[in-house]
């Protein structure tokens, strides 16, 4: 039944989807300084097409610039951080992402951070970015996982974002995604349409990081994800 639905879903909409991702272009172009407010409303305008519901439990504090980490379990998942995420956010991103088409241009508007792995020192400015845009109060997010899971399980973490923190002192809110893998993980080609949850972890202030050191951090951030979500972490 979930396949039929699929089908259905990914033929019916795709016109939709279309015009909605032509109307968030040619408005970004017209109002680029509106950008924060546009992406959310595509993003909840998608999601709605993909018959995806989404709650918020808890609340992301505002006017307070933050990394806001969050597990990545779907394809989704980048309308849901644009859904949740309050005030100026921007965010890092894998580099081959920006050759995407549309996707790519998109991601350049939203001043999103591009970071290659594979080069140490392109990663290291990429990190340096980020900093820049937390000084200048935007809120930046961040997967520390890197990779979307492909077992449902919270994976291991990469620690750059965690220096970032640690060099600029600014606070981390971990974000736990529940249902977005479900319907839809990234080893299945069918949804199964349903409610998302995004559950809003506890506030790590910087001056946790001294206390604990980054290790510290790394483990507290991963284990409210296990926490919030009620997946596993991978060993």
């Amino acid at each position: 039944m979930n396949k039929i639905i699929s089908i259905l879903v990914y033929a019916l909409m795709a016109a939709p989807l279309t015009i909605v991702g032509l109307l968030f272009v040619g408005s970004v172009m017209l109002f680029p300084s509106k950008m924060n407010t546009l992406g959310r409303l595509t993003s909840i305008s998608v999601l709605r097409l993909l018959f995806i519901n989404v709650k918020i439990i808890g609340t992301i504090p505002k006017n307070k610039s933050m990394i806001l980490m969050f597990n990545h379990t779907s394809f989704i998942d980048p309308f849901l951080f644009a859904y949740a995420s309050p005030g100026k956010t921007t965010g890092i991103t894998a580099a081959e992402n920006y050759k995407l088409p549309v996707f790519g241009w998109m991601l350049k508007k939203w001043n999103a951070i591009p970071i290659d792995r594979s080069n140490i020192e392109k990663a290291k400015q990429s990190i340096k970015k980020g900093e820049e845009a937390l000084s200048n109060g935007y809120n930046v997010i961040i997967l520390p996982e890197g990779t979307r899971t492909t077992n449902g399980k919270i994976g291991k973490f990469k620690k750059g974002g965690f220096h970032m923190a640690m060099n600029i002192k600014a606070p981390i809110l971990p974000v736990g995604t529940v249902g977005a893998y479900e319907f839809k993980p990234k080893n299945r080609w069918y949804i199964k349409p349903r409610t998302v949850y995004l559950k809003i972890g506890k506030l790590v202030e910087p001056q946790k990081f001294k206390d604990i050191g980054i290790n510290g951090v790394v483990n507290n951030v991963r284990n409210q994800f296990s926490q919030l979500t009620g997946y596993e972490l991978e060993d």
